[in-house]
């Protein structure tokens, strides 16, 4: 039985208490209460939880002065609670406790009573904010360079379950899915128990072809091999990917650009196990099992003529259908804790606005797309901003292109972008420079919304921060100059414009 993330919520009012500990549970998360910070400073040094949740007005320590005693103090002694993010909540609306709140490290700030759907979107992603840091310190391999297929959602346990049940004896398998989704790594892990239940791992072979990557004049010479005198410059006889595989298996990675040509003489191999070489008039055996995979629709090729449908009969003995990454999203946060592990020795954590912004987005290429954004973002990172500043020990927005954001923000509907503004937007700061405060700003954005008096403190951050950088642009003439004043990069400038349609 897996274990479920432990959520510990710290609130006097049993009501309260009650309530959010149903909600979450229906989420299937293992909920704890208590009454008081003296009763939950106890308990979390005997748990290990993935979240708290506090309120801020207690009898007995306010949620300010706990976040400041469990930030500095305990985890000057216990590092974990570096990691473990704190939401607070409140039933006051007060901008200034909640600016407070953020700067000593809450991971959000909520104003009660709030919207349901509100409150499990932010606590799945300060789930996935811990997950980041609690696989970097304690990795779980997701996709190990020997093949094997590891992760925490229903869709990959469905994948391996599938592969563990049909690897110990088949006959042909066809791996279906789109460009990325880990396909060669699943025909690996078939081969890997394949190999192990055979008892003898380094004596069967694996021979991989990508046939998008072979001229078509030339894949049916790579295939069966030739003997000397087949052709012209066929100087001695070659020896065919067919027999390198022989006794093993043989991955055919892109089947469907394989020409008809060629698909006919492949199905002899399927059908009598037997081959002959370019020039020769021998038979030879073939002892081969065929992983085929592809990333077309091969019943589409079949009606167009291009894939013959008996062939795609006998691959198709045993179909694994690989998922695309927005399919399973829940598994992002390990997949970046693996690949940061795989691409840098000095980076150890990821920023929350870069997370969100990577569990927003949908990923046309899939893992293979989230494993270079990666690469590229420790490359930028490790390398200091265009500015010349120091190397950083984090992935942060900075370090992720633009496109990242624009698409995420882009395929938000308007009740999730609001939904989600607090989490997503609250680590751009706005500096003090040279003792100028910019209080003439926020005053007047303050009469600007005071007719609306329920609005939510994530909302009224949002239009301090498009109002502040606007006007700031106006007054510098430069975003450049603007981005300085405001003690921003001029990326994370522009990521704010785009927030409020403003790019350029």
């Amino acid at each position: 039985m897996e274990n479920k993330p432990k959520i510990l919520i710290i609130d006097d009012e049993k009501s309260i208490l009650e309530s959010l500990k149903i909600l979450l549970k229906l989420e299937g998360y293992d909920i704890f209460t208590v009454e008081s910070v003296s009763s939950a400073i106890k308990l979390i040094d005997e748990k290990n939880f993935n979240l708290i949740i506090s309120d801020i007005k207690m009898p007995d320590m306010s949620g300010i002065d706990f976040i400041k005693y469990f930030r500095k103090e305990k985890a000057d002694f216990i590092s974990k609670y570096k990691q473990i993010p704190v939401i607070l909540m409140t039933a006051y609306s007060d901008i200034k406790t909640g600016i407070e709140a953020i700067k000593l490290g809450a991971f959000d700030y909520l104003t009660k009573p709030f919207d349901n759907e509100e409150f499990k979107i932010t606590v799945r992603r300060a789930l996935d904010y811990f997950s980041v840091f609690n696989e970097l310190n304690d990795l779980k391999s997701v996709c190990l360079p020997s093949g094997e297929i590891k992760g925490v959602s229903k869709a990959i346990k469905n994948v391996v379950n599938e592969i563990s049940r049909i690897s110990s004896a088949f006959n042909n398998i066809l791996i279906t899915g789109e460009s990325g989704t880990g396909k060669e790594l699943a025909a690996r892990l078939v081969y890997e128990i394949y190999s192990k239940n055979s008892g003898s791992l380094k004596n069967i072979p694996f021979v991989p072809v990508n046939l998008a990557a072979i001229p078509d004049n030339l894949i049916e010479s790579e295939l069966f091999g030739y003997v000397k005198g087949a052709f012209t410059g066929a100087e001695s006889d070659k020896m065919g990917l067919i027999k390198y595989a022989d006794g093993g298996i043989l991955f055919l990675d892109e089947i469907g650009d394989l020409p008809l040509s060629v698909q006919v003489k492949l199905l002899r191999v399927l059908q009598e196990k037997v081959y002959r070489r370019l020039g020769s008039n021998k038979e030879e055996s073939a002892g081969i099992k065929i992983i085929a995979a592809t990333n077309k629709d091969l019943g589409s090729l079949i009606s167009a003529g291009k894939f013959r449908d008996d062939l795609y009969y006998r691959l198709n003995t045993i179909n694994i259908e690989m998922p695309p990454l927005r399919e399973h999203k829940e598994d992002i946060p390990t997949l970046i804790s693996y690949f940061i592990k795989k691409f840098s020795k000095t980076i150890d954590s990821i920023s929350r606005e870069a997370l969100s912004a990577l569990m927003d987005y949908d990923y046309p290429g899939n893992t293979r797309e989230l494993e270079n954004l990666i690469e590229r973002a420790c490359i930028y990172c490790e390398g200091g901003d265009i500015s010349g500043g120091d190397a950083q020990k984090e992935i942060s927005a900075e370090c992720l292109p633009d496109y990242i954001f624009n698409n995420a923000e882009k395929e938000k509907s308007p009740a999730s972008a609001k939904n989600e503004t607090g989490v997503f937007e609250k680590n751009y700061e706005f500096k003090e420079t040279g003792g100028e405060i910019y209080m003439a700003e926020i005053a007047d954005i303050f009469d600007r919304i005071n007719r609306n008096r329920n609005i939510s403190l994530p909302d009224f951050m949002k239009e301090v921060e498009k109002y502040i950088a606007a006007n700031r642009i106006k007054k510098e003439n430069s975003k450049l100059e603007a981005a300085k004043s405001l003690g921003l990069s001029l990326r994370s400038l522009r990521y704010i414009l785009s927030k409020s349609g403003n790019n350029g």
